[in-house]
Parts: C-alpha cells; structure tokens; sequence
C-alpha cells in the first residue's frame, strides 16, 4: 500500500511538470503563473512600466575645486578639460615637471572663452639673463652668454613671431588673461647690470619697441646708478622690478633666515622702486632662487603679485604652470614662476611656438565641451557667447 501511494505521487508530480512547461509557453504578458495545492494557476497581474522613475530632487554637482580634467569623448559632459601636453617629456627631457592650475572652474572657463580675452594657446616664455660677454671672450659660467648667441636669439625671436610684454601685462594675463600677444616673451635681466642693458639690450629694444624687466638690487644702487637708469629708461622700456634690498651672503633666503631679514628683502624694494619708477613694483625675482613657505606668503603679505625663481620648467599659459616637486609644494603657482636660462633661449622660444599650436588646437576641440560645463554649472557667471571674440572657430 506505502509503495502505491509512493508511486501516485511521482507520477503526479511528472505530470504537474508537463503542465507547467505547457501552461509557461502559453502565459500571455501581464500574467504569471502559481502553484497552490498542487494545482496551476495562471492569474493576470498589472504589467510593469518601462518609463523610469524621475526623481523630484534635481541633481546638485559638487562645486569644483580642481581645474578641468582631460576627456576622450566628443559628446558634452560634465566635466570641462584640461590641456596636457602630449609631447612634454620629449620637449623638456623631464618626467618631474607638471603644469599647475591655480584657480577655480568657473572662473577660468569665463575668462578663456570670454570677451576681450586672449586667444587659447597663448604662451609666454620667461627668460632669464645676468651677463654677455663680448665677441670673441670666453664664457666664464653657464648664467653668461655670447654676443653671437644674444643676437642670434634676439633675431630669431623676431623672426618667430614673438613679442615682449611687461610685469604689468604678465599679471593682468595670469590672473584674467588679459589679452596680449598670442607669442610673448618677458625678458628679465637680474642683479645691476645697466652696462649690459645699454650695450647689447637697447638697440633691440628701439628696433622692436620691446622692453626689458629689470630685476633690480635696489639698496645698493648709487646716485649715479639711478641718473643712468632715468637716461636709459626715457622711453619707458625698462620695468623696475624687485630682486631683493642687500642680495648678498647674508640675506639669502632660507630655513634658517630670520623673519627680520626676509621682512627687509621684501618691503625695503618697494619705497625705492616707487620713487624711480612712480609705481609699486609687482614681481619679487627671488635671490639666488631662495625662497621657503614662509616667504612666499610674507611676499604676498607685502604685495607682490608674482614671483620667480631660477627654474627653468616651461613656458606659461593661462592657469597653466609647468612647475617641479620644489615649488608646487609650496601651493601658489604665481609665487615661483619658472624662467628659462638665456643660453637656451632660442631653443625654447621654438618649443613654446609648439605648445602654443597643440594647446590651441585641444582648446577649440574641447570648446563644446567647456561651454556646456560652463552653462550648466557657473550660473552665477556671465553667460558666454559663441561670438564673443567676433570670430566663428567652428
């Protein structure tokens, strides 16, 4: 008898698996199917909709705090981009050197694409300069240059297309980019040297109409320093800047420097540049290179709106500055600007003309991109044109 009702049940439960294959070929869309005691059951229940759910909370992103970041696609995102140079190894031989940005998303979109702006791909090269021996003498040290090679780089820069700009223009570019020439150079020449300017810089300085930032000793100078400076300077090409007040042994800057010292480099600049050159001065060119934390923000306590230093990292764009592990650890970019050495400045003025093309080619490839980021997440900013330069890039 066990054995029968063994038997009823596997041949029941066969059975109820043959109907339920049939029954799931048959089951119509709103429908599932069940099993209750035994038996099938096929009930109708309501479909399921394909529209999705849309939430009533709109998406808030989270403000930025870095600069745009690189994307592949095409398609606008929302996430704005950010130049980086392909071929940097190859151009400056370093793989220790990155550009830095410096200031926030929204501001940046709006001065790179907004009225009266630069154009992308606008560069700047920083050259560094102390002595030129005259032809035919030997080079002393790696700061000094020829004659030959001094007028074969003023040339050349000429040739190129570049054009020399001021501190002034220098800090109105950083901070807004502030138009100026696509192609800029700011020649700098360190230390008291207004034999060298009147020897080999003013002739170029005449032919082209440049300038030449001066980054002056100034607590030394004498009367008479200051009578050839005011005679060489009739035409206002030379920009009095700041290179320290004694710039000797004693007051270079360092970890163990007193506060009183460095207070004294800073501040003691800046009466004597207002006197002889009717304006504070706005760049502090680092003595020797030296500078630490503390200075860099005693430098800015005291006004100063750039700094440099003797690096010779890269040229400088727009919230874009190629700096080594030295100066990004310090955190403000504009404090320790790179200068290139005056014995490699034809080679690196044609190197920036390569930047300049790749940066402004990415630029305008990514325009969709940084003007839909721009328009959905900078309401607070002034809306921007497609016209605003007056030149369709499309």
């Amino acid at each position: 008898m066990k054995n029968r009702v063994v038997f009823q049940k596997v041949i029941f439960s066969l059975l109820l698996l043959m109907i339920l294959g049939l029954s799931a070929c048959n089951i119509l869309p709103g429908q599932s199917l069940s099993i209750i005691q035994d038996t099938v059951q096929i009930t109708n229940t309501p479909l399921q909709s394909a529209t999705p759910v849309i939430s009533k909370t709109p998406f808030k992103p989270p403000k930025p705090t870095e600069a745009p970041t690189i994307i592949s696609s095409s398609t606008p995102s929302p996430t704005p981009t950010k130049f980086v140079l392909s071929s940097y190894e190859y151009i400056f031989k370093s793989t220790e050197i990155y550009p830095r940005t410096y200031q926030d998303t929204c501001e940046y979109l709006s001065n790179r694409w907004g009225k009266g702006k630069s154009e992308p791909g606008t560069i700047i090269v920083p050259i560094m300069y102390h002595s030129i021996r005259q032809s035919g003498r030997e080079l002393q040290d790696n700061m000094q240059v020829s004659q030959e090679y001094f007028e074969y780089t003023m040339g050349y820069a000429k040739k190129m297309g570049f054009e020399t700009i001021t501190t002034q223009e220098l800090v109105g570019f950083l901070y807004n980019n502030d138009p100026i020439p696509p192609l800029s150079m700011i020649m700098i020449i360190d230390d008291r040297r207004l034999g060298v300017v009147k020897d080999h810089f003013m002739k170029y300085l005449d032919e082209n109409d440049w300038t030449l930032t001066l980054a002056y000793i100034t607590g030394i100078a004498t009367a008479n320093e200051w009578n050839e400076f005011d005679r060489l300077n009739i035409n206002n090409q030379l920009d009095l800047q700041a290179h320290g007040f004694l710039h000797n042994g004693e007051t270079y800057i360092t970890e163990f420097t007193s506060i009183e010292v460095i207070e004294h480099e800073l501040y003691s600049p800046i009466p004597v540049i207002e006197e002889h050159a009717g304006r504070r001065p706005q760049a502090f060119i680092w003595p020797g290179g030296n500078f630490t934390m503390d200075s860099v923000q005693m430098a800015r306590e005291a006004g100063y709106e750039v700094g440099f230093t003797v690096y010779s990292r890269g040229p400088l764009m727009y919230n874009w500055i190629p700096l080594g592990a030295s100066e990004a650890d310090i955190n403000d970019p504009l404090m320790v600007l790179p200068r290139f050495w005056s014995n490699t400045a034809a080679l690196y003025l044609e190197r920036a003309v390569e930047i300049s093309a790749e940066a402004k080619e990415f630029a305008y490839q990514n325009k969709a991109n940084e003007y839909f980021w721009y328009q959905n997440y900078c309401p607070e900013y002034p809306p921007l044109s497609e016209y605003d330069r007056g030149v369709d890039r499309e």
